[in-house]
């Protein structure tokens, strides 16, 4: 069993990203943020979006985490480094480049007040750093050599959770589906989808 999550800014390719992961993994892929409207509190109409119970959504959706729900699963949204560490395998951060972001803000339509506040969020590497506060393990070349010479001495280790490792989506998407595939190989991942 294997849960991957995917968080990033708004229009930094998550959706697609998740889509094509889940495709070529055969992994179901759930959308939090269609989950959202459930929990819908008010809406923000000068951010052209709304407020939700975000607390409420992530216990129930965690509970179904832990009764085993969603197995080989991608799980993607700009709030998915919420989800606790112990339940995610790993966690993606999608970056993106701030005049590609702009681009695509301004081709959906956003006001700048709503173009200016998902900037800021892509400028700070936000999801990231809230990972880290949330208890993501950062992942380095160091946790991918302990888990790949851990395997090459045929130690019996733990499925590694908890890990968060960013990239960035500033060239084609087959590019960014192969480099994470390639970075799931090297934790391992792939081989234990299926236990």
């Amino acid at each position: 069993m294997v849960r991957i999550a995917i968080s990033g800014s708004v229009g930094s390719g998550k959706t697609t990203l998740a889509k094509e992961l889940g495709r070529e993994l055969s992994f179901s892929v759930i959308h939090l943020n269609e989950l959202a409207e459930k929990y819908k509190i008010e809406d923000v109409e000068e951010l052209q979006t709304f407020d939700f119970d975000l607390d409420a959504l992530l216990d129930t959706f965690e509970k179904e985490l832990n009764e085993g729900l969603h197995q080989n699963t991608i799980i993607e949204s700009h709030f998915s480094q919420y989800i606790h560490p112990e339940l995610i395998d790993i966690l993606i951060i999608i970056n993106r480049d701030l005049k590609e972001l702009k681009q695509e803000y301004e081709i959906r339509g956003y006001n700048p007040q709503k173009i200016q506040d998902n900037l800021e969020v892509e400028s700070f590497n936000l999801c990231f750093y809230e990972a880290e506060e949330v208890g993501y393990t950062v992942g380095t070349s160091e946790v991918l050599g302990r888990v790949s010479s851990s395997q090459d001495l045929g130690h019996e280790t733990a499925n590694p959770r908890g890990f968060v490792f960013s990239f960035d989506n500033n060239k084609s998407m087959d590019n960014l589906v192969e480099k994470v595939l390639r970075r799931l190989k090297k934790l391992n991942l792939l081989e234990v989808k299926d236990e």
